[in-house]
């Protein structure tokens, strides 16, 4: 493996573990040392926005998915990449619903689905989120339901990427119990995880308000 290889790699590595000073460092030296290999950049710029995004630069993290799809449009995680960032957001549900739509029709069309099925747990749970933001709860449910029935229930970090964003969707339709037990799952499934330690991050986020909420004034 070349040594532009082993950078990205590292990055990755470094990505999943939820270690994102560490990780950005390696990742924007990968993409700088890329010599043009397109899936070595695109590799290296969509874990690079993933680590933007879970750091709250959101517009620095849809500028890296961006890139991404300029260079090789035909993957799916810049579009589950770029709906994630809105739905962190707040803002423009139907727009994230839409970049759903994008990225299951790319994953459908391409090797991806064969490659690397279990990312089709996290483009549902995505589709789960943004329908909750939208205020479609029957489907969200419906939603969550198949993406913990999808390939990802068998690899504990696709897993626990299901359960934050089956959280999340929860949240939005204001089922706090139901949030709170997805939050719970996914951090003791992949508690040292990226997916695992947002789990957790949301379940203490949770746990305090309720705290807060229970205050005498």
């Amino acid at each position: 493996m070349s040594c532009r290889g082993r950078g990205y790699l590292r990055g990755d590595v470094l990505t999943a573990a939820g270690r994102y000073e560490e990780a950005e460092r390696a990742l924007r030296k990968a993409i700088g040392h890329s010599g043009g290999l397109k899936v070595d950049t695109v590799l290296a710029l969509e874990d690079l926005g993933n680590v933007l995004m879970d750091t709250g630069r959101f517009e620095e993290a849809r500028r890296c998915f961006r890139d991404a799809a300029d260079i090789l449009p035909s993957r799916s995680p810049w579009a589950t990449g770029t709906a994630e960032v809105l739905l962190r957001q707040g803002i423009y549900p139907k727009n994230a619903l839409t970049h759903h739509q994008t990225a299951l029709n790319l994953f459908r069309s391409g090797v991806e689905r064969i490659t690397d099925g279990w990312r089709f747990g996290g483009i549902l749970a995505t589709k789960a989120w943004a329908l909750a933001a939208c205020d479609r709860g029957a489907e969200a449910r419906e939603a969550i339901v198949a993406a913990l029935n999808s390939p990802a229930r068998k690899t504990k970090g696709p897993l626990a990427q299901v359960h934050y964003k089956a959280g999340m969707s929860l949240l939005a339709l204001s089922d706090c119990q139901g949030a709170e037990e997805h939050f719970a799952s996914g951090s003791q499934l992949d508690p040292t995880g990226r997916w695992g330690r947002l789990c957790a991050g949301a379940l203490r986020r949770q746990t305090d308000a309720g705290v807060e909420g229970h205050e005498i004034p």
